[in-house]
């Protein structure tokens, strides 16, 4: 056969369910921190919902509103923060860790990444898997005496003087 010829593979798509907007939450849907003000909201609202016009982002203009209103309502905006997924802790921690290490406004990130060498496989030798009975004929199991030990030592001690009906102090 001529290789060369061979039609080349597809590539896999894969499509995952969505959640619905309730679980997602209003801070992803907008793109915002948990932090952000009204004016960071509005922008947010704004470019969202253009995207959303031109079918840039599966997100529904309904969708977008619905984020909107209940980060522009304080008491909804709670219920979202305790019952959606979010970007970042109420007190931002990854917000200051990605500033911290990632770099400020663009810049180049505050940290090196590890440059770890990977594992090449060719390099592990080559073990065959064991069959399952061979295994299996090899496990000796061990003996289970038909008393514990400790049965015998405790009803030895409990035995050794007989108990007194009219001591109060063994009954319970």
């Amino acid at each position: 056969m001529n290789d060369a010829k061979a039609p080349a593979a597809l590539p896999v798509i894969l499509e995952l369910a969505t959640l619905p907007r309730e679980q997602v939450g209003p801070f992803l849907i907008l793109g915002v921190d948990k932090v952000a003000d009204g004016e960071e909201i509005e922008a947010a609202w704004a470019k969202r919902l253009i995207w959303a016009r031109k079918g840039l982002i599966r997100t529904t203009l309904e969708d977008v509103n619905w984020a909107r209103d209940m980060l522009n309502d304080p008491d909804r905006r709670i219920r979202a923060d305790a019952a959606s997924l979010n970007l970042d802790t109420s007190d931002g921690t990854l917000r200051r860790f990605g500033q911290r290490h990632g770099g400020k406004n663009n810049e180049a990130p505050g940290c090196r990444p590890m440059d770890l060498e990977p594992l090449v496989l060719t390099e592990l030798p080559l073990q065959a898997v064991p069959d399952v009975a061979d295994v299996r004929r090899e496990i000796v199991p061990g003996s289970v005496p038909e008393i514990p030990p400790a049965v015998a030592v405790l009803l030895d001690e409990f035995l050794a003087e007989p108990p007194d009906p009219w001591d109060l102090a063994a009954s319970p």
